[in-house]
């Protein structure tokens, strides 16, 4: 096994994480600034922050999709990858879900 660097060590986990936080800083801004109280933001805030948490979940879906795409990779870290990568598109459509609920619903309908 050749030695690795440091960042190729994280690169399967990249999906996994950076999901996570995609979906979750896009569903506490939102549900934070709209839902909870009508005042703090406007809906374009609120999808900027949506476009944002989806960059960063796609980009670390790409990270892990490389190493599930490699042969050479071990068993291990390619069913990392392909977890990563499979985690990463379900939380974009839910990103995506959440960005079409702020066009949809008006603030402070609820």
């Amino acid at each position: 096994m050749s030695a690795r660097r440091p960042i190729e060590h994280l690169q399967p986990w990249l999906g996994l994480a950076a999901a996570a936080l995609g979906w979750g800083a896009a569903h506490q801004v939102g549900s934070a600034s709209i839902f909870d109280d009508c005042n703090r933001a406007e809906p374009m805030f609120v999808l900027i922050v949506c476009g944002l948490g989806l960059a960063v979940a796609v980009a670390g879906g790409l990270f892990s999709l490389d190493i599930w795409r490699r042969p050479e990779e071990t068993p291990g870290r390619r069913f990392l990858g392909g977890t990563g990568a499979l985690l990463a598109l379900l939380a974009s459509f839910a990103i995506v879900l959440q960005a079409t609920a702020v066009l949809i619903i008006p603030p402070c309908a609820a």
